[in-house]
């Protein structure tokens, strides 16, 4: 115990922000400091990813191609999108609820597949598509899989030009995973928590220098 407030007095002389800020931005943690901070004009959109750089699900997509993303991505969760239109966000949790509901089913159906065994081209095999949004879908019910459950319920939209600092206090205050940017109903982009983060410690010169790197998507 004495080493560590020892070694925190001695990293508060030599830092600003202190040796356990500092240790958090190296290993990237994804922890929020509750400094106040001020932007020097910046807008929300300085620190989204606009939609073009997003990974969307798009309505009405087939459940193999769907099953497919989310091996391919580990993300927490997806805008869901009709070409640029904002349906809202699915989490990835209930997206695979819903998901093994399917191949369940389909295990019933035909009792000789195996469950270890069922791939994103079985699920496709259905043909069925998945759909966020049944007041948009144009889809007979027969052919559609209701994956509205997966949306979250309450979705923080703001617009693009907002200040950045309302943004980083949101997040700070809200302790959000993300907030999406739209227009006219229209998905712009996201910022999450991760993006916030990266935004505050910046100034350190060595971010990231010990933090856990993704795997590369098969």
């Amino acid at each position: 115990m004495i080493c560590v407030m020892t070694s925190k007095w001695v990293g508060d002389a030599i830092s600003k922000d202190g040796i356990y800020p500092v240790w958090i931005a190296l290993r990237q943690y994804p922890w929020l400091s509750p400094f106040t901070y001020h932007d020097k004009g910046e807008t929300g959109a300085d620190v989204m990813k606009s939609f073009d750089e997003l990974v969307v699900i798009n309505d009405e997509l087939s459940p193999g191609a769907l099953d497919a993303l989310l091996k391919k991505y580990d993300f927490n969760g997806f805008p869901v999108v009709r070409g640029t239109h904002l349906v809202g966000f699915a989490t990835r949790e209930k997206i695979k609820a819903v998901l093994g509901e399917l191949g369940n089913n389909l295990l019933r159906v035909v009792p000789n597949w195996n469950a270890d065994t069922l791939s994103s081209d079985d699920l496709s095999d259905d043909g069925r598509k998945c759909f966020f949004s049944s007041r948009e879908s144009v889809l007979p019910e027969v052919d559609r899989i209701d994956f509205s459950v997966s949306l979250e319920e309450a979705v923080l939209q703001l617009r693009k030009n907002v200040p950045q600092e309302l943004v980083v206090n949101m997040f700070q205050k809200l302790n959000l995973r993300q907030i999406l940017f739209s227009q006219s109903g229209n998905l712009t982009g996201m910022a999450t928590k991760a993006d916030v983060v990266s935004l505050l410690t910046s100034h350190f010169s060595h971010t990231g220098a010990l933090a856990q790197r993704p795997r590369d998507p098969p």
